[in-house]
């Protein structure tokens, strides 16, 4: 058994009728026997069927299928009229591991038919001879076939009003895809009275009757012993009779106990534990008695004045296509896009395939804007929803594109003032119509005709000096259909305001060092104060320096000083400017409205100047007190530097220290070196200028003090025998201490101290201070400065 796999392409709604409808078929098939295993490889290219309609009955459509084995012959004549297939179909299954095509196609033959109207139809040129030797089995599936329907719908006065709905696809089961369900939708079941379901399906074999049923609704259809509850598909035509229509189907069936009022949806189920059926088109006949309302919007009257916004719509609503009156006060509802903006209802009953025409008038709100769409909508209460059943809810509105000539908005026109100061004034006219919309187009004029006609516009809007005060502007507004003019007043008025000026102070300049740069923040020719924090900008070269601002309130007449620390940049002439502006935030802008804004700077030309450099200084000698360092008092060099009585001297440990004036040195009468040797900087100050120079601190071994006596009884005084300018500056030193009789009791190194009385060796050596006495020492130094040691006696007294 091998594996099938199908393709195909889904049965949908294709026409839908309303009325005193009904529908036949007839056709015929190709096949000459039933195909299927060891049938005859033989097909024919043509065949006829008979269609007979009553005198009562009138065509309405005719839809001509054609179908077989193989990818398609789309070119066939129907009564020798040649016939192009206008729609195509196609299943493709695969069986055995090999692929089988299998085609239909559709034509419109409806004025055909009405032309010829009864008689015999042949169809032919349907040739298929060279492809169905793949599909006799042997060695194919078996599955050789053609043949072809004609649909007829016709419209029968005595029949009751039925909605007739042709679905078409082509979709199929066979034993391996054993079930297929079809939703039909579109539906509309008002009375199951009658109802039928119609059949046109290819390659069904009457041989085959493994689980072959049709269901609708989960209901068997049959009809014995023609469509048996088990073989539904097997080559029949429920319109003749007959039963070697082979592999092809053309049936139909009472489906009145299986549908219900209400019903909008039909499920059809086919399964199949063998055949291989393929279903081409259903048909659906139900008895509906419904309106089906439609609507045009036929003429539109308004919008062509400015400003106008009333239209008055001619409409009509139509029941055509409908299976009963449209009932008098149908609602019908008007959007501008999707705006609810109007509300009528019919007048009177609407017949079938008749209309009624009215008109309404209405004012469209100001929030639609000017392009939107105008819909009407034929049975709408206003909200979306309608009142009447109807056979199609979809077709119920109409819908145009409405353009109204509407007038520009004018928003925000004020008039402008601006103070009488110093001098002609001027008006910025465009800050009086700051919040029009930009996209209209706008000019300003000095009378109203010339604003109407759109003439002699002022040229120079930004910068408008007034004739008159004061004086009437008007404006024209437009946009592409409209214009609207309009007025503002601009007037010169009294207002107190302030005079900002500043004037800096003569200083001079000393590079390195910040400048203090003494101001005065003047109002003089003023009618008001200047307010607190009014910003300054100080200029060096035109190049932003330093920003300050006023502390308090300057009234009428009055100043404030103050004062700025400028830190100069090196790159500076000798001879340069500093600019002082008042009321300028740093970017040459001002936030004050002054009577005068032409006199806010001041400049001044600055030199920078120098005072005599400082005269070579000595370097400072001292004694070592040990590990090379000594307590110097750098102030000494302070009479050789200062120049003047105010003159102030610091002094510093670093060549930048000096320069900046940081870091000064806090204790210069007694500064103990860090390093040996050490430079010294020292600055010089005065109110000109400052100089900086240096010197040097240097120590050096001095000869040692030896004291001739001391007392170690512990009282804090002269406890040991100190050895002045010894320990730690002579490292490498030998004290020897000697009893009167030459005894050595004592021998001491730097890193012993000072020796305490206390004998270390020899016969006094007890552990305890010596005897009060006389004793000898011998202090050798090991330093060649000092070659030959230090002999003498020592006083040790309690």
């Amino acid at each position: 058994m091998f594996s099938s796999v199908v393709f195909s392409q889904d049965i949908s709604l294709y026409q839908q009728f309303n009325g005193r409808f009904d529908y036949t078929a007839f056709g015929n098939t190709l096949n000459v026997e039933e195909n299927g295993q060891g049938g005859q490889c033989f097909i024919l290219t043509s065949s006829s069927a008979d269609f007979q309609l009553q005198p009562n009955q009138e065509v309405v459509a005719a839809y001509l299928y054609w179908a077989g084995s193989g990818p398609g012959d789309f070119n066939v004549t129907f009564n020798q009229v040649p016939i192009i297939a206008e729609r195509t179909f196609n299943v493709t299954y695969n069986s055995g591991g090999n692929d089988y095509i299998y085609f239909s196609a559709f034509a419109d033959v409806t004025q055909q038919i009405q032309s010829t109207g009864n008689g015999n139809y042949t169809l032919a040129d349907l040739d298929l001879t060279f492809i169905i030797p793949a599909y006799c089995s042997p060695p194919g599936s078996g599955t050789n076939f053609g043949g072809w329907a004609v649909t007829v719908v016709y419209e029968d006065p005595s029949l009751p009003n039925n909605q007739l709905n042709v679905f078409d696809g082509l979709e199929s089961v066979s034993r391996n895809n054993q079930t297929l369900e079809i939703t039909l939708d579109n539906l509309m079941v008002l009375d199951s009275q009658g109802a039928k379901i119609g059949f046109l399906a290819w390659e069904g074999d009457s041989q085959l009757a493994v689980n072959e049923t049709l269901r609708i609704n989960g209901n068997i259809l049959s009809n014995p012993p023609l469509n048996p509850a088990d073989n539904a598909f097997n080559g029949t035509n429920s319109f003749t009779g007959s039963d070697v229509l082979y592999n092809m189907d053309i049936d139909v069936y009472p489906i009145s106990n299986y549908i219900n009022p209400g019903d909008t949806s039909a499920t059809v189920q086919l399964t199949s534990g063998q055949d291989f059926v393929m279903v081409n088109n259903i048909i659906t006949v139900l008895n509906t008695e419904l309106p089906d309302a439609t609507i045009s919007i036929d003429n539109i009257i308004g919008g062509t004045e400015c400003g106008n916004r009333e239209l008055s719509v001619d409409y009509t609503v139509y029941n055509l296509n409908s299976t009963e009156a449209l009932p008098a006060g149908t609602p019908i509802a008007f959007y501008a896009n999707e705006f609810l903006v109007a509300q009528t209802a019919t007048v009177a009953i609407i017949p079938i395939d008749g209309e009624e025409s009215g008109t309404i008038t209405f004012t469209v709100p100001s929030n639609i804007e000017a392009d939107f769409i105008l819909k009407a909508v034929v049975d709408d209460t206003g909200n979306g929803t309608g009142i009447v059943h109807e056979i199609n809810e979809d077709n119920n509105e109409d819908q145009t594109p409405i353009h109204l000539l509407v007038n520009p908005i004018i928003t925000g026109l004020h008039n402008l003032e601006t103070c009488d100061v110093i001098g002609e004034e001027y008006f910025n006219l465009n800050e009086a119509t700051s919040e029009i919309d930009p996209l209209y187009e706008l000019s300003f004029h000095l009378s109203e005709v010339d604003a109407q006609n759109n003439e002699n516009p002022i040229t120079n809007p930004e910068n408008f000096q007034n004739t008159e005060n004061p004086q009437t502007i008007y404006i024209r507004i437009s946009n592409s259909d409209c214009f609207l003019t309009a007025s503002f007043t601009v007037e010169v008025v009294p207002c107190p305001l302030p005079d900002a000026t500043i004037v800096i102070s003569e200083v001079s300049a000393c590079r390195n060092r910040v400048l203090p740069l003494p101001f005065t923040v003047y109002n003089l020719q003023a009618t008001g104060p200047l307010p607190a924090n009014t910003s300054i900008a100080f200029y060096v070269e035109n190049v932003l320096l330093a920003l300050s601002q006023t502390r308090q309130s300057i009234p009428i007449g009055g100043s404030e000083n103050g004062e700025v620390a400028l830190l100069l940049p090196n790159g500076l002439p000798n001879t340069f400017t500093i600019t002082a502006i008042v009321d300028d935030d740093g970017n040459g802008n001002g936030t004050v409205e002054e009577l005068r804004e032409d006199n806010n700077s001041f400049t001044q030309v600055i030199s920078f100047e120098s005072i005599p450099p400082i005269p070579s200084l000595p370097n400072l000698l001292k004694c070592d007190k040990g590990f090379d360092t000594a307590i110097f008092d750098l102030t000494q060099q302070d009479d050789l530097i200062r120049m003047g009585p105010e003159d102030v001297v610091l002094y510093f440990t670093t060549a930048e220290d000096a320069l900046q004036n940081a870091n000064p040195i806090t204790n210069p009468t007694e500064y103990e070196n860090e390093t040996d040797p050490q430079t010294i900087y020292v600055r010089l100050e005065n109110e000109i200028c400052f100089a900086t120079s240096s010197f040097l601190l240097t120590t050096e071994n001095c000869a040692p003090f030896i004291p001739q006596g001391f007392s170690p009884n512990g009282d804090g005084i002269n406890d040991t025998f100190e050895i002045s300018n010894l320990l730690n500056i002579y490292e490498n030193f030998e004290l020897h201490i000697y009893s009167r009789d030459g005894n050595l009791i004592h021998t001491a190194h730097n890193a012993d101290g000072f020796w305490d009385g206390i004998a270390t060796q020899g016969l006094l050596f007890t552990g305890s201070v010596v005897p009060v006495g006389t004793y000898y020492y011998v202090l050798i130094l090991n330093d060649p400065k000092y070659p030959e040691p230090f002999i003498g006696w020592v006083y040790v007294n309690y």
